[in-house]
């Protein structure tokens, strides 16, 4: 009885598993478009509207604001998310929760320094060098697809190669 317990728990835990790694492939294949159903958007309100007068000065200022944020808010989502990851680096799974939550506040961090400079651009007009941030928080954002190791057991002994595996 105990071994049939245990093996419906395991089938429960590796559909949990699969159903969470689903939904952040949803999520994120849904923030990967939204910068350009965004841009339509905005081309859109400003072929309608026109654009904003925007000076050297304030394109400047939203260029250095939006570096300014993704210098100090991805480091903090990234310490974020191995917090909430630690149980990986001893070796253990991370919990689907835990896994899905750690991703989306990098995720949404990126996806903030995407749109914002976005939204800023086709609103003035003046693509550079207000869409380097952009670009950049988006190739990166690119680089983390949802994989889903981390909630597989044993692949975060650092001690031992042959199992561990880089979180993404």
């Amino acid at each position: 009885m105990s071994v049939q317990r245990s093996l419906q728990n395991t089938q429960d835990v590796a559909g949990r598993r699969a159903l969470m790694v689903r939904a952040a492939w949803c999520i994120y294949v849904g923030l990967l478009l939204l910068p350009f159903l965004v841009l339509a958007s905005a081309t859109e309100l400003r072929s309608i509207f026109g654009v904003l007068p925007g000076t050297a000065h304030q394109v400047d200022r939203w260029f250095v604001l939006t570096m300014a944020y993704l210098v100090l808010a991805v480091p903090a989502a990234l310490f974020y998310r191995r917090h909430l990851w630690k149980t990986f680096f001893r070796g253990k799974s991370v919990t689907p929760g835990h896994y899905l939550t750690g991703m989306l506040v990098l995720w949404m961090t990126l996806e903030v320094g995407i749109l914002v400079p976005l939204i800023h651009c086709e609103a003035t007009g003046s693509y550079l060098p207000g869409l380097v941030p952009a670009i950049v928080a988006y190739v990166f954002f690119l680089t983390l697809w949802p994989i889903g190791n981390m909630m597989l057991d044993h692949t975060g002994i650092v001690e031992d190669p042959q199992k561990y595996q880089e979180p993404r």
